[in-house]
């Protein structure tokens, strides 16, 4: 929140509000016992100035009519394994390189006759029966950076050569498609804080729908009353921002109420990567006008003991199935919108094809995408390097994560300039990889 809004005198705030706030409390004991306060909307969810600014501004319509579509975009942070997600087949490079981690032949969910899924991918597989899955191995970056921190930021900026970018390739999509108008619940990512991918835009972030709610700790209040107390305290603030920013923020909480109340994921929900699915489907089930919404999960940097591709107390195995049960329950969950929903999985850059002594896989190259959903071209795309032509020990990247991004958002997403989202990059269809149909 704008550092003025922050320095608003409480005094200011009191001497605007000409009725009682919930019944006999009075203003100074509200805002003392409930912790509401200059602040008090941002504790719900991260805010971008430009949310409020949209909400309040002129209606101004977007150059680029909806279509109503959805990109769900997953992050692996730490550094998925590529050959753990999609091993080649009668490969007797990877069988010798991962004695007791490769997976094998017998035991792949089979893709083509050159490459299988992990015994674990179940949904995921499913999804490729239906036609509804697509893989690029061999992708990444063409700039070889091993940093966590730096690919990711790289991979979030959607560039490969640009450090002084500041906004996402997510964030840029919103930002050339949208008018002021539009809703703040456009995009949303689901965490902590904004994901990177995502700066740049009007979008909100929250780590869940709970939080989307306000209360008041100290007088057992409703968020219905509290949203009624601010709406009666905030209209004569001497600063302009606060006010915007306090009625914008009031609506979108009303926006949200209906759900956030009974927002409990239903009995059987996966845990773990499940619960930053939940909001997303709950918000997409429900028929909030959300497009880009945005979820990490963690835990992908396995130097050592991760299992054999058999044993589903594996750590290798644990990961890549808890992904494959958090994504079925969510296209369970939304039903019909899974016509128009598109997910993509990416992470920041793969493994070493030989796994190290502590039965694990370092740092490496070439990583797997993943599309999965609607307006999938199903199947395997893109170059394959193999794995004894390599970058040093690693699998090469031929293919450029870009690629993938601007297909999707070319053909599935609203029409926009795709070379202000990839400066310097060939966003031209000719470049595509075919992940998706025309």
């Amino acid at each position: 929140m704008n550092k003025n809004t922050a320095n608003t005198p409480i005094d200011d705030l009191d001497a605007a509000v000409g009725v009682p706030l919930l019944g006999s409390m009075d203003r100074r004991r509200f805002l003392a016992v409930s912790g509401v306060g200059a602040t008090a909307l941002a504790a719900t969810a991260y805010f971008r100035p430009s949310v409020f600014f949209g909400r309040a501004g002129a209606a101004v319509t977007s150059s680029a009519a909806t279509t109503n579509n959805i990109i769900v975009n997953i992050f692996l942070r730490g550094a998925a394994d590529g050959l753990s997600f999609l091993s080649p087949l009668n490969d007797s490079t990877y069988q010798t390189l991962r004695p007791g981690v490769a997976i094998p032949d017998a035991s792949a969910l089979a893709v083509n006759n050159q490459f299988g899924l992990h015994p674990g991918a179940v949904r995921i597989k499913a999804l490729l029966d239906a036609g509804q899955a697509a893989f690029v191995p061999a992708a990444g970056s063409p700039n070889n950076n091993r940093s966590h921190f730096s690919a990711q930021a790289m991979m979030d900026k959607g560039s490969a050569t640009d450090p002084t970018l500041t906004s996402g390739w997510l964030g840029r999509y919103l930002a050339a498609t949208a008018g002021v108008s539009e809703d703040a619940l456009r995009g949303v990512g689901i965490g902590n804080g904004l994901q990177p991918s995502l700066r740049g835009s009007a979008a909100i972030a929250t780590p869940s729908l709970q939080s989307l709610s306000l209360y008041s700790s100290g007088t057992g209040a409703s968020s219905t009353q509290v949203q009624t107390a601010l709406r009666a305290m905030y209209p004569a603030a001497t600063t302009d921002l606060l006010r915007t920013q306090a009625a914008a923020g009031t609506d979108i909480v009303a926006e949200i109420a209906p759900i956030a109340a009974t927002s409990a994921a239903p009995t059987g929900w996966p845990t773990g990567f499940g619960s930053a699915l939940w909001p997303i489907a709950k918000l997409i089930a429900a028929g909030y006008p959300i497009e880009i919404a945005t979820a990490d999960l963690g835990g992908w940097d396995e130097h050592d003991a991760m299992g054999a591709a058999t044993d589903p107390a594996g750590n290798q195995y644990k990961l890549v199935s808890g992904l494959d049960t958090a994504l079925g329950a969510f296209f369970d969950y939304i039903g019909g919108a899974a016509a128009r929903t598109t997910v993509i999985i990416t992470t920041e850059f793969g493994r070493r094809i030989a796994i190290n002594g502590s039965g694990g896989t370092d740092h490496g190259r070439g990583m797997v995408m993943m599309v999965l959903g609607a307006g999938v071209n199903p199947g395997v795309h893109g170059a394959w390097p193999g794995l004894t032509d390599t970058d040093n020990g690693d699998v090469k990247v031929v293919n450029d994560f870009r690629k993938v991004y601007a297909e999707v958002l070319g053909r599935r997403m609203r029409t926009t300039n795709l070379a202000s989202v990839f400066p310097g990059f060939d966003t031209s269809s000719s470049n595509w990889l075919g992940v998706t149909t025309a």
